[in-house]
């Protein structure tokens, strides 16, 4: 069985596994007051420090499940994400990161304690944490996931990998792209400081697809490149929405 079979099997078996709930990490932060201030918090932040932008928060769900695919600059892009959700619904966005990185770096570990993640194992197939996404969705959770799987080293957007595609393909849960631009001048990778810089944030229109009991790798490789080519566009659409407004 190879990779991708073995990714997909896991995303539609989700629901017929029983998970210890000892070893699930995501948690209820309590009521929704108080989610609301972290969100409000991290959303003054971006906004007061970083001066953040959001273009398009209309297109995030206020309800049901989604997934919030996003281009990966910084260790500050979840934490932007889940601001501006919490200033448009109220809503917590559920992000994977990177298990090496949490155990070693504690401004990484910091930022994924104020908000809710999900430690992922890198460079295998971690079947534990896939479930644990997969049931978030069924109970209408927001999930963000960061296509390429890594923080850009140059300050460009690399290449996605299968995980996104198949995740929608086999929930069949809408996918909502964003272009994230400034990140990576404020905090990128191998440094501790935070930089001011000014940060946009557009979030695209949601993108379909029906759920596929076996979709063929080419399927899984047009979605791959339909959503990644949203992001980029959204990228590109986030840098000249803020160039006109400072010129304006």
């Amino acid at each position: 069985m190879n990779r991708i079979t073995l990714l997909y099997n896991t995303f539609c078996n989700a629901g017929k596994e029983i998970i210890d709930p000892s070893t699930f990490p995501y948690r209820e932060v309590g009521p929704t007051r108080l989610k609301w201030w972290i969100g409000f918090s991290m959303n003054l932040f971006a906004k007061g420090y970083l001066g953040a932008e959001y273009c398009g928060l209309e297109n995030l769900p206020e309800n049901g499940p989604g997934i919030v695919a996003a281009n990966h600059f910084s260790h500050l892009d979840g934490l932007i994400i889940n601001g501006a959700s919490a200033y448009r619904s109220r809503r917590e966005v559920v992000f994977f990161a990177a298990e090496d990185l949490y155990k070693k770096n504690i401004i990484f570990k910091t930022m994924c304690n104020i908000v809710n993640c999900i430690p992922v194992k890198r460079n295998q197939t971690d079947r534990v944490s896939l479930l644990k996404a997969i049931r978030l969705l069924k109970n209408n959770k927001l999930f963000g996931i960061f296509p390429e799987g890594q923080r850009s080293r140059d300050g460009k957007i690399g290449e996605a990998k299968d995980g996104v595609a198949i995740l929608a393909l086999a929930t069949g849960c809408p996918v909502i792209p964003v272009g994230i631009d400034g990140t990576y001048e404020a905090l990128p990778r191998h440094t501790s400081f935070i930089k001011p810089s000014k940060v946009t944030m557009k979030f695209g229109k949601t993108l379909k697809y029906s759920k596929q009991k076996k979709p063929s790798h080419a399927l899984i490789s047009e979605v791959r490149e339909e959503i990644m080519f949203e992001i980029k566009k959204l990228r590109n659409e986030a840098i000249d929405w803020k160039e006109n407004r400072l010129t304006a």
